[in-house]
């Protein structure tokens, strides 16, 4: 009898304990499912709709635990109610860490990058005699380093100052003014270490007498340094190109329609002086830059020519100006060749340089440099590479794009027909790249690129894109930058999903003619540059402001 007892009284505790679990099961849920509706405010990508009908799913999904736990008779849907509360919890628990704030923590490292006034160098060769004891930058204390100053001046004192405070390490300093002279000095002993762009050393080992198999690199340097203020004062040179004799490989293809033998080095139009050939006026009245949901807002769009991180210091390839105006739903996209011949605001003074030169000096610069010649005022930019591209369009699970030609990739085994082409990640930067099998050359290369920009932007039109919208913003982490913020893009794609509207996009490409002539960024050589059709320049400008207008 007394065993009989003890037995009703172990099960009554049993029950009494599954119960407990139940309630605790029950809390767990409910609080689970409140936090989830929290992540999605403080990441508010949903529209209103959207967050009532979440928040219907899961005051539903409360329903079968209150049913099965709390009714006093309901012994048997204990166990059931339990599990459907812990994996009600769980499946919360999984969206918010696997989802929403990875998507929200990357949102936040890729938005709201201020465009600083510092460049990223790397490419930087410190350079010994190979009979040099020295095995580490730390052991440089003491020697005299040797720079040139005809060309990259200011890089080569910012890797010098850069090793001294980092070795915290003391060290002399000697200038020269050609590579062929500071090579010389380092094969006499006259200085005990170089810096040199590390595409030169192999010229050097050519030209450079007494250097080949005499000398070694101890190593290469990746660091960010400011830009000097007054860098026309400074020679200023960050990017130089390698040239010997003639150039038979010219970055601009000349527009077939303009005559090539201009000799010329001033654009029409600038005169001389650094002042804009389309005249800054007044933006069409719009309530506020940050609404971009409401007015319309400006971007400018930079390439740069690497794969990996996107501080790798490189050129804008890339220099597209995208105009949008939410109200009409319309966007501009306007692109101006990598050569442009133009003045580089506040960096070269009187001098004329490539466009594709301006990035290297920040793209506070590059933006700068597109008012002048516009006319307009940039609110935001989008900074991308390679990886970048390959990434975007992969996780799009590929794009549609518009090709005006028929040809053959160089960058890889691919081909593409006259209209529309369904492009892979690698495609469609092998796409984006190509000015050789192109009629145009650079100009059809800027066209192509502003054709995958509008492919990607159909794309990203879909409601279904939100399925994949973490995968996205995970994979261009590293390879993406902008000042726009995480609650303009989050209120970017609300309203998209909210409105599902269909956008209409219109490219324009300016003109240029090929030419040569002197760049500030290289000295001693002129180059192959464009000069700017100033009639197609205006258009772009009218165009533009057709568009925030609302017209």
């Amino acid at each position: 009898m007394k065993k009989k007892k003890g037995f009703k009284l172990k099960k009554k505790s049993f029950w009494r304990a599954i119960r407990i679990t139940g309630i605790v099961a029950l809390l767990f849920q409910m609080i689970m499912s409140g936090i989830l509706m929290i992540e999605f405010v403080r990441f508010p990508i949903l529209p209103t709709k959207y967050m009532l009908l979440l928040a219907l799913v899961l005051i539903i999904g409360l329903v079968p635990s209150l049913l099965l736990l709390l009714l006093r008779d309901g012994r048997k849907g204990l166990i059931p109610g339990i599990l459907w509360a812990i994996l009600w919890a769980a499946a919360c628990f999984l969206a918010i860490i696997t989802y929403i704030e990875p998507a929200r923590k990357t949102v936040e490292n890729i938005t709201g990058v201020e465009a600083s006034e510092t460049y990223h160098i790397e490419g930087v060769s410190v350079i010994v005699r190979i009979d040099n004891p020295a095995k580490r930058l730390k052991d440089t204390d003491g020697y005299t380093y040797g720079i040139q100053t005809a060309e990259e001046y200011a890089p080569m004192l910012a890797a010098y100052e850069h090793i001294a405070s980092s070795e915290k390490i003391s060290l002399s300093l000697k200038e020269y003014d050609y590579y062929t002279q500071v090579a010389a000095a380092l094969m006499s002993g006259e200085i005990q270490a170089m810096l040199a762009d590390t595409s030169y050393v192999d010229m050097l080992a050519e030209y450079a007498e007494g250097f080949d198999g005499n000398y070694r690199i101890l190593e290469e340097l990746s660091f960010d340094a400011e830009i000097p203020k007054g860098a026309a004062e400074l020679n200023m040179s960050i990017t130089p190109t390698p040239v010997t004799g003639p150039i038979e490989d010219p970055d601009v293809t000349p527009d077939p329609s303009k005559p090539t033998d201009a000799v010329t080095p001033t654009p029409v139009g600038y005169d001389g002086i650094p002042t804009p050939v389309i005249p800054m006026t007044a933006m069409p009245a719009r309530s506020s830059a940050e609404n971009i949901t409401g007015d319309y807002y400006t971007v400018y769009f930079s390439g740069i020519d690497c794969y990996g991180g996107i501080t790798a210091k490189s050129r804008s390839d890339v220099n597209i100006i995208m105009v949008v105006n939410p109200k009409t739903h319309k966007i501009l996209l306007v692109n101006t060749p990598r050569d442009a011949y133009v003045l580089i605001p506040d960096i070269s003074g009187n001098s004329f340089d490539k466009l594709t030169h301006a990035g290297v000096y920040g793209v506070k610069a590059s933006m700068k440099t597109l008012e002048r010649v516009y006319g307009i005022k940039l609110d935001y930019y989008i900074r991308v590479n390679f990886s970048s591209v390959e990434r975007i369009v992969d996780y799009l699970w590929g794009v549609d794009v518009y090709s005006a030609y028929a040809f053959d990739a160089t960058h890889g085994p691919y081909s593409y027909g006259a209209g529309m082409n369904h492009m892979s990640g690698k495609s469609a930067l092998a796409f984006a790249r190509e000015r050789y099998n192109v009629p145009g050359g650079d100009f059809q290369r800027g066209r192509n690129q502003m054709e995958l920009i509008k492919g990607i932007i159909n794309k990203m039109q879909s409601p279904a894109i939100l399925n994949s919208f973490n995968d996205i913003m995970e994979a261009v982490s590293n390879n993406f930058q902008t000042n726009l913020t995480t609650e303009q893009l989050a209120a970017l794609c609300r309203s998209q999903l909210d409105s599902g509207a269909s956008w209409t996009v219109e490219t324009y490409a300016i003109s240029c003619t090929g030419t040569y002539g002197y760049c500030f960024s290289y000295k001693g050589e002129k180059l192959y540059v464009g000069q700017i059709d100033w009639d197609t320049a205006r258009e772009a400008a009218q165009k533009m402001r057709t568009v925030m207008s609302g017209q």
